[in-house]
């Protein structure tokens, strides 16, 4: 497979029988196959999938200090199975932005960054068992937007 640019015209650069790819935002892979009978102006079909994963997502700003912790506010992403996720130990992954000055120009620029911390530093908790009667225990319902707050 051959990288393009996005910013770059295809035209001329694509040829048949070739195979390219490029990539959005660090998380979008876009990649094709230009068929061998391929002549412009005849059309082309597109299939297309995507995958994602649920996962719980770090809100912007969202850092608070209690009890003697650091908190951070969540929310959910993807149809997962929740109540899986709590009272575990997490790790933290994904794409941050961090603030730079740019050394040529001395200007402030925005980067991005992957990071995973696969050690365990979070956990969303639940309420001890024995704080919670049978019923409590038995229809354990997820408020998305109450019970994942800090």
């Amino acid at each position: 497979f051959v990288k393009l640019s996005k910013r770059d015209p295809f035209a001329g650069v694509l040829k048949p029988g070739g195979s390219y790819y490029y990539t959005t935002n660090h998380s979008t892979l876009v990649a094709f196959n230009v068929g061998h009978k391929f002549k412009g102006g005849n059309g082309f079909k597109i299939i297309g999938g995507h995958t994602d994963s649920p996962h719980l997502k770090v809100k912007p700003i969202s850092k608070r200090s209690g009890s003697g912790c650091v908190q951070l506010g969540v929310e959910c992403y993807g149809g997962g199975l929740w109540h899986t996720w709590f009272d575990r130990d997490l790790g933290i992954s994904g794409r941050v932005l961090v603030r730079n000055t740019d050394p040529e120009t001395g200007n402030e620029k925005i980067d991005q960054r992957m990071v995973r911390i696969a050690k365990p530093i979070a956990r969303v908790s639940t309420l001890c068992i024995h704080l919670q009667t049978a019923e409590e225990r038995g229809s354990f319902k997820i408020n998305k937007e109450e019970h994942l707050s800090p």
